[in-house]
């Protein structure tokens, strides 16, 4: 939604206003090279893990605004019911100058308008889907990586963090803040796997999930588009609940 970036804007803001202000029992917890090693190395070993095509695709996906998929698909179900009654009319010719916006199904439409028949439309449909469950995993593995990295990270500061406590055993205020880094940074690594990666991984899960439940709907209404479909049968495919009543009944029926 349009309001998760003003959210998190203002509990970063909340967050460093409350490290101001705060008491000395909480800022002890607060260490900025272990937040630096943990945070900067995550971001590192995930962007050469999962390319920076793929974070900023996920990023994308979080942050981006879209509908509910009931509201998506009640408005899909209106465009194909006027393609259909249009290309019924006037033969899929005059379709050709028909605005979408979704790039599946323009491409999808103008195909159609180009003579192609249901098969052929569906062989393009279903590589385009296989396309897109590929970057839909490449999005899943960005923030699995995430979950993964970021406590190895908190690992690697517990080790240079012992090694600094090893290394000033004869200098007892040197032991401190090399303990204090030793453990700050498995906190923080547990932090960020916990409460960053594990909440947006199965967010990025929704709203890919819901992606593809749309994408699937058009490819179904550009096959029923291809066959001759009325747009009674647009609704029933693409969401059940949207399919108007019949327009006759059985004589005698209450």
């Amino acid at each position: 939604m349009r309001a998760t970036p003003i959210l998190i804007a203002v509990f970063a803001a909340l967050a460093l206003a409350g490290l101001v202000l705060a008491p000395p029992w909480v800022t002890q917890y607060v260490d900025p090279y272990a937040l630096l090693i943990v945070s900067v190395g995550t971001i590192a070993i995930t962007l050469m893990r999962s390319g920076a095509k793929a974070c900023i695709a996920s990023l994308r996906t979080i942050f981006s605004f879209e509908q509910d998929l009931m509201q998506r698909r009640e408005a899909l179900a209106s465009v194909f019911s006027d393609m259909a009654t249009i290309a019924r009319r006037q033969g899929p010719v005059a379709l050709e100058k028909y605005q979408v916006d979704d790039p599946l199904l323009a491409e999808g439409l103008a195909r159609f308008v180009d003579g192609a028949d249901e098969e052929s439309l569906s062989r393009f449909l279903e590589r385009e889907l296989e396309k897109h469950d590929e970057r839909n995993i490449a999005q899943i593995d960005v923030w699995r990586g995430w979950i993964d990295h970021a406590p190895a990270m908190g690992l690697i500061g517990t080790i240079i963090g012992l090694v600094g406590v090893l290394g000033n055993l004869s200098d007892p205020r040197a032991i401190g803040p090399s303990l204090a880094l030793a453990l700050l940074t498995t906190l923080y690594g547990a932090v960020l796997a916990n409460f960053v990666g594990i909440p947006l991984l199965a967010r990025v899960k929704r709203r890919l999930r819901d992606n593809r439940a749309y994408m699937q709907n058009i490819a179904d209404g550009l096959c029923i588009l291809a066959r001759g479909g009325s747009p009674r049968h647009f609704r029933e495919a693409i969401h059940p609940q949207l399919a108007a009543p019949p327009a006759l009944k059985l004589v005698g029926a209450r």
